[in-house]
């Protein structure tokens, strides 16, 4: 039986405490959704949506979770409802880690949940040691989910921290499957030292294979990470 959206966030919260994460973040994006998609894209376009991360590396692999709340300025495209709730968990185990090119292998795991949506997701990973990034990772899956059929889903994650060595960072991920893909990327100024507090905007970008729906979106947005 799928997990209730309260019962996900208490996972998250238990989560949260167990592994005392290294590194978390706030933001709040605002962009016009005018596509056709039926999952992101709504009636007037805009929506601002609130976006909560956590990661953290441990002795035995690492996690990655967030959560998105989303607000719609009147309804979403194809749905009577102008608010939207969403969440994905990604625990890896690691099997080995190294300091050539193949930084690190894993066993991965990732639940994607949404209000009517649930997935469950299975495979390897890998950290590989890529010129120019920070971190650039790949994962490979089977996926398994209650809307849709089965797929195997290849997912890319990479960060370039004071990009050209100023206050700018970029960062983002990409999806794979055999149906649609699907890729988010930010582009962030520092307004500290630190990196605590960053403007910039996100590009947000999705299709469905064969098929006239995609999701075209430039958001602005503000961080804040502690």
């Amino acid at each position: 039986m799928p997990l209730s959206t309260r019962t996900l966030f208490c996972i998250l919260c238990a989560a949260s405490q167990l592994f005392a994460f290294s590194t978390s973040n706030v933001q709040l994006l605002y962009g016009d959704f005018d596509d056709n998609s039926y999952v992101y894209d709504t009636r007037d376009g805009g929506k601002t949506t609130l976006t909560l991360e956590h990661y953290r590396t441990w002795e035995y692999g690492d996690i990655f979770m967030f959560a998105d709340a989303a607000l719609a300025d009147e309804r979403f495209l194809y749905q009577n409802k102008s608010t939207d709730v969403y969440a994905e968990i990604s625990p890896r185990i690691s099997l080995f880690k190294s300091d050539g090119f193949l930084k690190a292998f894993y066993l991965s795991g990732q639940l994607n949940h949404g209000e009517t949506y649930v997935a469950y997701l299975g495979g390897i990973g890998a950290d590989l040691k890529v010129a120019g990034f920070d971190v650039f990772g790949l994962n490979g899956y089977k996926k398994e989910q209650n809307i849709g059929p089965k797929s195997w889903q290849l997912s890319s994650n990479y960060l370039s921290a004071r990009l050209f060595g100023t206050p700018l960072s970029f960062e983002g991920f990409a999806d794979w499957t055999v149906e649609d893909f699907l890729t988010q990327n930010q582009l962030t100024y520092a307004l500290d030292t630190k990196g605590r507090l960053q403007i910039g905007s996100e590009w947000h970008y999705y299709l469905i294979k064969n098929t006239p729906v995609r999701s075209s979106t430039l958001q602005a947005l503000i961080k804040l990470r502690w």
